[in-house]
């Protein structure tokens, strides 16, 4: 029996789709992630989570005889109050808990639905109290704009109460306490309230009269995870659909709204907002503008959002480092790390962090010993060798000035950046502290809940040998974050700071812009 020419095609047409559907059907992730868990499951999860923190954890490996029993005390805890069906957004908040006595500020829990009531308004912090605002951030009560308790409690119990969901470093930002302070009936359950459909909030006048108003709670539907988008060591399944339907949209809003312009503040001043390191690496037109910024007097730099590990932001912005004249065993050395040792990390674990091994250095035994003295003994079969990261071989020029907004969210290299620039004598810090961030993260599934674990793998350390690691930076001037700077104010603000002590510079060739501010 023979076959035609157009039959051999269409045979193989079919069985070539069929082949395709079938391969699509695979790629389609099942949803495993249970809507709720019985004890059992609970039980189970936990047990998994303690054993990896036990093994992966470099926070933990710091501490391991104080942090052990505490963390089987926190499960155990919650083995003993969740006996009957949990919900897996309740679940993953005791998660959330539990990883933040840790005090890594790079602890996190991914991967569920949060079902949870929200609060119907928006709070905005201004001093010592808190503004109501509605969707359009507008007072909810012109006459009453603030807000003082909600369901008969005060604000601060709130904010307590949300503050156990936050790292160490972050629990006084208001920004990071922002979104967890919106989880009402998450922090009703924590405070012991029951839980209604409406909200009953009191307000207050800068004359003391207070006013109570009911709202209703709004309806929601489980779509959102509370997760913040981490661009380094994440993973995330696609359907062959979903992926053909991002190419098919591939110049969506955030690509087209992404700012990569100078923006004008006045004739002296411009500012830039930064927030992906490694699109910054690749995108020559944004480096253009930052160096084109680099010739006024003052360049403000927005990075409250900024992440990734790209070295390049932090070469060029050292040109306005001071010139280091002392003469130091190693004037070249920023920083330590070591990382959680694992048979599947290879021990260029941390060359991504733009770390590299001691050997590099070239230096004699004797020297790297003096260099190394005041690092931290730790052990061998808990952590690696030490890595060392060097200063960007980057001359000073100029006498222009630079600030950079900060915050908890300005993380991976943007924390080298924030600990490197505040000793600079002509930048200034703005904002709020940062986390102490500089990890890479170990990250995992819990098998029943199927949420999606993180924690640093990696310590880092000053060239003193002070650990760097969840310590955070302090800024220079501090701002509560906000989407509102008024940034005539924030100049103000720069010029009146107090002058850093100035490092005598080198005799060095001026290339950047001499104005002062007006």
């Amino acid at each position: 029996m023979s076959f035609s020419y157009r039959s051999i095609v269409m045979l193989l047409s079919v069985i070539i789709f069929a082949s395709l559907l079938k391969l699509a059907f695979f790629a389609v992730p099942k949803d495993n992630t249970a809507p709720m868990l019985n004890a059992q499951e609970v039980r189970q999860d936990l047990y998994a989570l303690l054993d990896q923190i036990e093994q992966h954890s470099a926070f933990y490996a710091l501490t391991p005889d104080k942090a052990s029993p505490q963390l089987k005390y926190m499960a155990s805890l919650i083995v003993e109050q969740y006996q009957d069906m949990t919900p897996n957004d309740r679940f993953a908040a005791e998660i959330t808990k539990l990883l933040n006595s840790l005090k890594d500020p790079g602890a996190q829990v991914h991967n569920f639905d949060d079902q949870s009531g929200d609060l119907p308004l928006t709070l905005r912090p201004l001093n010592d109290q808190w503004l109501a605002l509605d969707s359009s951030n507008s007072p909810i009560n012109n006459d009453f704009p603030f807000v003082t308790h909600i369901d008969g409690l005060p604000m601060s119990k709130w904010v307590a109460a949300s503050q156990a969901y936050l790292p160490e470093p972050a629990k006084q930002s208001q920004e990071m306490q922002l979104p967890w302070l919106k989880k009402l009936n998450l922090l009703r359950e924590d405070l012991g309230l029951s839980i209604k459909p409406y909200v009953l909030v009191t307000l207050i006048n800068d004359d003391l009269q207070t006013q109570q108003v009911t709202l209703a709670l709004p309806s929601r539907e489980p779509q959102t995870q509370l997760v913040e988008n981490n661009q380094e060591d994440q993973t995330q399944d696609m359907s062959v659909f979903e992926f053909i339907n991002q190419l098919s949209q591939f110049e969506r809003s955030e690509f087209q709204d992404t700012p990569n312009q100078l923006e004008t503040v006045n004739n002296t001043t411009v500012k830039l907002k930064i927030s992906d390191l490694y699109a910054f690496e690749l995108d020559r037109d944004l480096q253009q503008e930052l160096l084109k910024g680099m010739t006024h007097p003052l360049l403000i730099i927005d990075l409250r959002d900024a992440s990734g590990f790209s070295p390049k932001l932090l070469t060029l912005l050292s040109r306005y480092q001071d010139a280091d004249l002392n003469n130091t065993l190693a004037p070249n050395v920023m920083g330590f790390a070591h990382y959680r040792r694992s048979p599947e990390l290879r021990n260029d674990y941390l060359q991504p962090l733009n770390f590299k091994p001691l050997a590099a250095l070239e230096y004699s035994v004797p020297r790297l010993k003096s260099l190394t003295r005041n690092l931290p003994s730790v052990d061998e079969d808990k952590f690696s060798p030490w890595y060392v990261r060097t200063k960007p071989a980057v001359t000073p020029e100029g006498r222009n000035r630079l600030a950079l907004l900060v915050s908890p969210k300005c993380r991976q290299e943007c924390e080298w950046i924030a600990y490197r620039t505040k000793s600079w004598s002509r930048a200034n810090l703005i904002g709020e502290k940062t986390s102490g961030d500089f990890a890479r993260q170990y990250h995992f599934k819990l098998p029943n809940s199927g949420l999606d674990i993180r924690f640093s793998s990696s310590l880092t350390y000053d060239a003193q040998g002070k650990l760097l690691s969840g310590a955070g930076t302090e800024p220079d001037i501090w701002l509560p974050q906000n989407s509102d700077i008024q940034w005539q104010g924030l100049v103000s603000l720069v010029r009146s700071a107090k002058p850093k002590t100035q490092i005598i510079q080198t005799s060095q060739p001026t290339k950047l812009a001499q104005a002062k501010l007006n």
